[in-house]
């Protein structure tokens, strides 16, 4: 089972705890609570079981989260430095560079918490000055006026992760709630351990090109027939690899399956048989099946049994 490790100053809640947790679980991952070699990360341990190679593609990824109120006073420091003021905290650009030289052989991905509610509250208490200015009363429940301090603005935050971005070559994404984050860590979860089985996934989908003008070689002995006939599967819409792999493991030639069309062209029973075919997806630990479903049998059907060269299948 692939382990999920997160620092605690991720989610220093019971409540954000118990989220992530959940989220951890429905794509089948453990998820353990300790503290990490670079504060406030997520990281991912594969299981024993899995190739090599798959384990370092999982362990090269890392994911840093920032809660919005140092998310805001590192980008002030930001926009401090940036009109020439001295400013003894860090910017979110030295941060992520720390990051980045503690971890030199890591993919980093930065989530910043919190930032949307920050903003919302920033835009209500603008509404209420204006208010209280009009009305010349103040708000109920404000007791006293409280100091100003230092404010950013949207246009403030998204220059700072610009800047990050192309510095950085890092991804900063925004997540507005505790629910948002356990989400974000569960879809991450699961497309690191997607990671490995989809990273070669379309390297030859067009290798074709490659081999000369006249397309695929085919030798005398046929040799190449099913590389052909597989690309020519795959030209149909939304036909990928592994459904074409599926078609030919039932039909490994376009001749055997127009024959049983033909053997059935009254009630078009091949092109159910089609819409049954088990689809597997993804070698990996979380691999799931589905079926070739009626639109793309539909499809096939109508390429091998059409007799108009012009029609458009669709």
């Amino acid at each position: 089972m692939l382990t999920v490790f997160i620092d605690p100053a991720v989610a220093p809640l019971d409540k954000q705890k118990e989220l992530i947790l959940k989220a951890c679980a429905d794509v089948g991952a453990k998820c353990d609570f300790v503290p990490q070699r670079v504060e406030r990360t997520v990281s991912w341990y594969p299981p024993a079981s899995m190739q090599p190679s798959a384990c370092v593609d999982i362990q090269k990824e890392v994911v840093a989260v920032l809660h919005a109120e140092d998310a805001v006073c590192m980008i002030i420091s930001y926009i401090q430095r940036k009109q020439g003021l001295e400013n003894e905290h860090v910017t979110l650009t030295e941060w992520v560079n720390s990051l980045q030289s503690a971890m030199p052989d890591k993919n980093l991905s930065v989530f910043i918490v919190g930032l949307s509610k920050y903003f919302s509250k920033q835009n209500t208490a603008a509404k209420q000055k204006y208010r209280e200015a009009v009305t010349g009363q103040m708000s109920r429940g404000r007791k006293k006026k409280e100091p100003a301090a230092a404010k950013i603005t949207t246009l403030d935050a998204e220059e700072a992760f610009v800047e990050i971005q192309l510095a950085n070559g890092c991804v900063v994404q925004q997540v507005a709630t505790d629910e948002e984050l356990a989400s974000q860590i569960k879809h991450f979860t699961k497309a690191v351990i997607e990671k490995h089985s989809k990273k070669d996934r379309f390297d030859n989908v067009f290798s074709f090109l490659n081999e000369g003008t006249s397309g695929l070689s085919v030798n005398k002995k046929g040799e190449g027939l099913s590389k052909v006939w597989k690309h020519q599967l795959m030209q149909l819409k939304n036909f990928g690899a592994e459904m074409a792999d599926a078609v030919l493991s039932v039909y490994p030639s376009p001749s055997l399956l127009y024959e049983a069309c033909q053997a059935d062209s009254a009630n078009r029973e091949t092109e159910k048989l089609l819409s049954d075919i088990n689809v597997r997806r993804h070698a990996s630990v979380i691999a799931t099946n589905r079926k070739i479903g009626k639109e793309h049998a539909r499809r096939i059907y109508t390429f091998i049994t059409s007799t108009n060269p012009d029609q458009i299948i669709k």
